[in-house]
């Protein structure tokens, strides 16, 4: 029996297999586009041409489809660019949309422009910002554009149009449109809410609100750039801990907190302006709850202001974050600075311990 026999038979066996097994991978990559799922804290996203993608999302970003996503698109701050088909919906809080290929779902922007050149089966919201209906325009569900104009195609909608909380058509290609009589009472109604919460803030805490409005006064830039800051660093911690299957109570607990977080620096804001109205007035002794009251009205008719009013009360409500933040510093700071004064001197006393 030759020993060489069976290792020349079982090396081309092997060949073989090991061939075919490479072939089959080849073969299936080959034939089908990759599908993954993109998703990114900050940063652009890009959907090549022949990918097709079950998800689509960033908190910083633009995002380009040019292949396909199955499921939704979504961007907290950029612009969406979408020359492939969507099959769910697409949100942006900040950005402008343009829509060239069929979307399944619906389309949500709070501020920017959206352009619709193609199919959409769903309803199109628009916050702050225009909608723009091509020539090949479709949208099956209702179009509402809170504040901006309806422009173009307007036998492209199915649906009911609203713009500015008032219906009809004759919003095609006309100007700006105020808030309406429901807008209005909706946004009378928010202010009366605001301003409950500001005067209760201001008489339940004044001495936060002091030291928050005097980190307001003293260090406007120091504040309003430790409320932008914390703003990806909440971010970032919510992705960490929603990772984590141990930080998910955790991050049940953390997004609201910092959300009434951000309301109490709104307030904060608010309360600061009251008074500093109620100085230039003259009326400076009417009060913290007078200048909550002041100072809420006149924050809250920052909205009214087209196309921006949103964008800047989210950037004071930072600021009044910050400003919070930044107090805190302070009054820790005070305390760590105290706490060697009373160890030699004792509690509130100017004689020494050893004397």
């Amino acid at each position: 029996m030759n020993p060489a026999m069976p290792m020349s038979t079982r090396t081309p066996v092997r060949s073989f297999l090991l061939l075919s097994v490479v072939l089959t991978c080849m073969v299936m990559l080959l034939s089908a586009p990759p599908a993954y799922a993109q998703r990114h804290a900050i940063g652009s996203i890009v959907v090549p041409s022949g990918v097709t993608a079950p998800d689509v999302s960033t908190a910083v970003g633009d995002v380009t489809v040019d292949g396909a996503v199955e499921g939704d698109v979504e961007t907290g701050r950029g612009n969406i660019l979408l020359n492939g088909p969507v099959g769910g919906d697409v949100r942006s809080t900040l950005g402008n949309l343009d829509v060239n290929a069929p979307v399944n779902g619906d389309i949500d922007a709070e501020v920017g422009n959206v352009s619709i050149d193609s199919e959409v089966d769903g309803d199109i919201d628009v916050g702050n910002g225009d909608v723009i209906l091509g020539p090949h325009a479709f949208v099956e569900g209702d179009v509402e554009c809170g504040n901006g104009r309806i422009i173009g195609n307007g036998n492209a909608v199915q649906g009911n149009v609203t713009a500015g909380m008032a219906s009809g058509l004759d919003s095609f290609g006309g100007g700006p449109h105020g808030p309406g009589i429901l807008g209005f009472l909706g946004w009378l109604l928010l202010t009366l809410v605001f301003m409950a919460c500001t005067v209760l803030v201001s008489v339940m805490a004044p001495g936060t609100l002091n030291s928050v409005t005097r980190s307001l006064e003293r260090s406007p830039g120091r504040s309003f750039l430790f409320g932008v800051v914390s703003l990806p660093v909440a971010v970032i911690l919510g992705l960490v801990l929603g990772i984590s299957v141990v930080g998910i109570p955790v991050l049940i607990i953390l997004a609201p907190a910092y959300l009434a977080f951000v309301f109490f620096g709104a307030l904060a804001v608010a309360f600061f302006v009251g008074r500093k109205a109620l100085l230039v007035t003259g009326r400076h002794r009417g009060g913290n709850a007078l200048a909550a009251v002041v100072g809420a009205i006149a924050f809250s008719a920052i909205s009214l202001i087209p196309f921006v009013g949103d964008l800047v009360m989210y950037a004071l409500a930072l600021l009044g974050a910050g400003a919070t933040i930044v107090a805190l510093m302070n009054r820790r700071r005070s305390r760590l600075d105290y706490e060697p004064y009373a160890s030699y001197y004792g509690p509130y006393s100017g004689a020494r311990r050893d004397a």
